[in-house]
């Protein structure tokens, strides 16, 4: 992709504009933002976790099996209704977090092992800024829900501030994929639409960073990411899980809930320091 293209969709005047025009583009286009692969080394854990469910045993290996297309009714973040895929993190620090469960709460928590070396894709990217903000969109949380209320009282105040600026600004925005979603309607239309591109590089799965490890800036000249290019939530295809073997199920109980209130203030305040209207 140009730096002149880059510049014009970094010039739209809103994220339905912006991803309009990033769509039309041409393939090689739209793959270019992405170019990074992960490869993940036999021997590499991953982990799910699944809430107590009446009617469904945890010790039954196919529990923990891609969900069927049958069975796959609702739309998730990188899969459209009846697709089937597997969502698993390298470490379960915020898997807890990101299913919502509350402190105290009992679940299960599955570990996988990789069995044969293989590759995925990702959302990753260098020396394009558009993939700065693409990879944004990837990780942003989908509603509000997705925040506690002391974090929703803080980033409705920084969104009051934060709504005017441009798209070059939200995507240097530490912040940026905790407000998306109030810009950009049927966020997981787009997340969906940003797989299926990532897929056609690689079709075992893609690596994304969780929104609850904001340590993750994509787009430049160097990556820069919490604990290596491993480290993260992946979603692997029916191919890419052939890869892998369930080994255990543990009975959990939830813990603390990661919590984003410091990281919003501190960075809010970083952010109008640094930004002059």
């Amino acid at each position: 992709m140009t730096e002149e293209m880059q510049c014009r969709l970094l010039s739209c005047n809103s994220f339905t504009e912006f991803t309009a025009m990033f769509f039309g583009l041409g393939l090689r286009d739209k793959l270019s933002v992405f170019t990074e692969e992960v490869w993940i080394e036999k021997g590499t854990n991953f982990y799910r976790i699944r809430q107590i469910e009446e009617g469904h045993d945890p010790n039954d290996p196919k529990e923990w099996d891609p969900i069927p297309k049958d069975k796959a009714k609702k739309t998730g973040r990188f899969n459209a209704k009846g697709e089937s895929v597997l969502y698993v993190a390298s470490d379960p620090a915020f898997l807890e977090r990101e299913v919502r469960l509350s402190e105290g709460e009992d679940y299960y928590l599955a570990k996988y092992v990789c069995k044969k070396s293989f590759k995925v894709g990702s959302f990753l990217g260098v020396h394009n800024q558009v993939n700065t903000l693409l990879h944004k969109i990837a990780m942003a949380v989908s509603c509000s829900d997705d925040l506690t209320d002391s974090e929703n009282i803080l980033m409705d105040e920084y969104y009051e501030w934060a709504k005017s600026k441009n798209l070059y600004d939200i995507s240097l925005d530490q912040l940026a994929s905790l407000y998306i979603y109030r810009q950009l309607p049927n966020l997981y239309e787009t997340t969906n639409k940003l797989s299926q591109l990532v897929l056609k590089k690689n079709d075992c799965g893609i690596r994304y960073s969780s929104v609850f490890a904001p340590l993750e800036l994509s787009g430049a000249d160097v990556l820069v990411t919490l604990n290596g290019l491993t480290f993260g939530n992946y979603v692997l295809t029916p191919k890419g899980c052939e890869n892998i073997e369930l080994v255990s199920v543990e009975s959990k109980k939830c813990g603390k809930i990661p919590d984003l209130t410091i990281m919003i203030e501190v960075n809010a305040e970083e952010e109008k320091k640094q930004y002059k209207r």
